[in-house]
């Protein structure tokens, strides 16, 4: 254990309870940039994987390194493959130091770089950037090309996500990978929670490792869908789950008002959170604080009227239900045209699984779980009332 760890223990005592690790990992699948999943093969070799969500893509990166005698040389492959079937593949080549990234044929220095762009509709277009200039292949020129092209539909199958069951695997990956770093199991033995806060896929948060998950209630969203994914992932995983009240604004006064904050608050006490946080950050620098005399009065009026009174019991609105959604679906949930793992449009399915969310909902109110088909996880005898998104 590191000596912060060691010293933070000895200041704080059983109050330390854990450590809150990489923010927003199931949101920055949905909405994010720079997710990588990196595997090392060998010493010479490394592959890395990262979605991007600006233009729901993959990228699948792998350098190899290869000694000449005194000299290497490094060839650097990426493959991009987009949401709309469209690919690129970019292989730079280089010598003598590892490979930079270039921008124009002057920064090339030796390098040759080539971009081959496949195209939904057959066509290919080929680029090559070399010290001596710019030279593109089109269908009309392609022939004269002298290298060998992959057939687009043999590129296409070398995507590893194909699904979502791919898509589950590789952001758990990823989850796990992460929580290996910074070692979760010596953490654990010694007693610490890995915290993390979120606003979408829950579940696959803690298929990846976490201790506790905060779900955020932010952005007029609602708060019976989110503690009902939250609350039922942690029921049947078997882990703790809190609520972080965040912004309901993205401008001063960027949280909730106090009256509403309040009843946030008890809401998150009442369905069984086991931590309740405020979000207490402005991007306005001569004004960091969010939190205003209301706010605070919200604060002190939750302790008491709620914490201390023994007619309030934590957990006393008890769960009456449990929707099951498909196994691994992904959906962001926000409303009917969110899109699936960051990577894919809302499919045939999402407006009947929104239809019934909003029916459960409407009927069960707090007292709904919703949780995903999982052959590791069984709902069996857990529920007084169980409804499948399909159920008619």
């Amino acid at each position: 254990m590191s000596s912060w760890l060691i010293e933070a223990k000895q200041r704080w005592g059983e109050h330390f309870i854990g450590i809150y690790y990489n923010d927003e990992p199931g949101g920055k699948m949905l909405d994010g940039v720079g997710l990588t999943l990196k595997r090392e093969a060998q010493i010479d070799e490394t592959t890395r994987m990262s979605l991007r969500k600006m233009d729901r893509s993959i990228t699948v990166q792998t350098m190899d390194k290869v000694e000449h005698n005194s000299s290497s040389e490094y060839t650097d492959l990426q493959v991009l493959f987009l949401s709309d079937a469209t690919t690129t593949i970019t292989t730079t080549y280089g010598a003598n130091g590892e490979i930079s990234r270039v921008t124009s044929g002057a920064d090339l220095k030796g390098h040759y770089t080539e971009y081959i762009n496949y195209y939904p509709n057959g066509t290919i277009t080929i680029e090559e950037m070399t010290a001596a200039g710019y030279k593109l292949y089109t269908p009309e020129n392609i022939p004269k090309y002298t290298r060998s092209i992959l057939p687009y539909e043999e590129l296409l199958e070398q995507n590893p996500i194909q699904n979502y069951d791919d898509a589950s695997d590789t952001f758990v990956g990823m989850q796990k990978e992460l929580l290996e770093d910074m070692d979760k199991k010596l953490l654990n033995e010694k007693d610490l929670l890995i915290f993390t806060a979120d606003y979408g896929l829950y579940w696959w948060d803690y298929n990846g490792g976490y201790d506790v998950v905060l779900a955020e209630l932010a952005w007029n969203h609602s708060v019976a869908q989110h503690i009902g994914l939250v609350r039922g992932a942690a029921n049947l995983q078997g882990r703790s789950w809190g609520a972080i009240l965040t912004w309901k604004y993205t401008q001063p006064p960027f949280l909730a008002d106090g009256e509403e904050m309040f009843e946030h608050m008890k809401i998150s006490y009442e369905t069984d959170a086991e931590y309740v946080l405020i979000f207490n950050y402005s991007e306005d620098p001569t004004n960091p604080n969010t939190l205003q005399e209301e706010q605070f009065q919200a604060l002190k009026r939750f302790w008491n009227e709620v914490v201390q009174n023994p007619d309030v019991v934590q957990g006393g609105i008890e769960v009456e239900a449990v929707l099951v959604l498909p196994k691994n679906y992904g959906w962001g949930m926000r409303d009917p045209r969110d899109n699936i793992w960051g990577l894919w449009s809302a499919d045939d399915i999402a407006q009947e699984v929104w239809n019934q969310l909003q029916s459960k909902i409407s009927q069960h109110g707090l007292k709904l779980d919703i949780v995903f088909e999982d052959p590791n996880h069984s709902i069996t005898g857990k529920y007084p009332n169980t409804y499948y998104w399909n159920q008619k």
